[in-house]
């Protein structure tokens, strides 16, 4: 028993650390290379902790092998672009200025129960109010809608806005957030100062988040139910 715990451990934490190398880009979307490097990994994992007779080094050697292949090629795949189709698949054109594109349709194997109801889920019920209609790598479809149909922004409108950027973690649940600290350009010494202010500390404070504009928001632990 021991035993198969310690290999389980050891397969996880090399997993984890397998998929932190691959990036980001691997997690949030899988494309046909990712996609086989992850049924293999899965199953090459699985081995020694299943079969305690075939030594563990039998699954972290392959794992080791398909990660560096995995890096290998997307780094290729960015340096010679032209390479990119033997590793990755090309976006598909389904609706292209409004018109269906049959033969794309057919080729990517989207029916028009499936479309349609892509159109349906991002808002739109008449295929009409679509421009273009972009089946992505990662299977998703992008839906690009007709001017007439989009909403006007605040340039179209005349209005006079201003960037008050993205806001940052700063306290969450009672500990400062260094990164987000870091992001809004921040010490700690000023973070207390600003609490001490406020007749706050670090510890009072369930959530506390600053914008790139220097906004504030706090909720404290006696309002957060």
């Amino acid at each position: 028993m021991a035993t198969i715990l310690i290999r389980t451990a050891i397969v996880y934490v090399l997993l984890t650390a397998a998929v932190r190398f691959m990036g980001k880009r691997q997690i949030g979307e899988l494309e046909v290379s990712d996609l086989v490097t992850t049924l293999l990994i899965s199953e090459i994992a699985s081995l020694p902790i299943t079969d305690s007779s075939i030594p563990l080094s039998h699954a972290v050697i392959p794992i080791i092998v398909l990660v560096a292949f995995e890096i290998c090629s997307s780094a290729l795949t960015v340096l010679f672009p032209r390479i990119k189709g033997l590793f990755t698949a090309r976006p598909a054109t389904l609706i292209k200025n409004g018109k269906l594109c049959r033969r794309s349709m057919i080729d990517s194997r989207i029916s028009l129960d499936e479309l349609i109801s892509e159109l349906r889920q991002n808002g739109y019920v008449d295929i009409n109010e679509v421009l273009y209609a972009i089946l992505e790598k990662n299977g998703k479809i992008t839906i690009v809608p007709k001017a007439r149909y989009t909403l006007p922004d605040c340039e179209q409108l005349q209005v006079k806005t201003t960037e008050r950027g993205i806001f940052h973690i700063v306290i969450d649940n009672g500990t400062v957030n260094a990164h987000g600290l870091s992001e809004v350009g921040l010490t700690r010494s000023q973070l207390d100062s600003k609490l001490e202010s406020k007749g706050r500390s670090v510890k009072d404070i369930y959530l506390m988040m600053i914008n790139d504009s220097g906004d504030e928001r706090i909720i404290c632990k006696e309002d957060a139910s």
